[in-house]
């Protein structure tokens, strides 16, 4: 299971880099979810 979370790499940035996204999305546009993982993840 350790193995599992050292290959885990989002980091903090990755995560502004999202939250950025969605909150300059228009007004109009409704973002209900954001699933965010690595993307080697099985």
């Amino acid at each position: 299971m350790n193995a599992m979370y050292s290959q885990a790499e989002v980091t903090a940035d990755d995560i502004a880099e999202v939250i950025a996204f969605a909150v300059t999305r228009p007004r109009h546009l409704a973002i209900n979810e954001i699933l965010l993982r690595p993307a080697g993840q099985a």
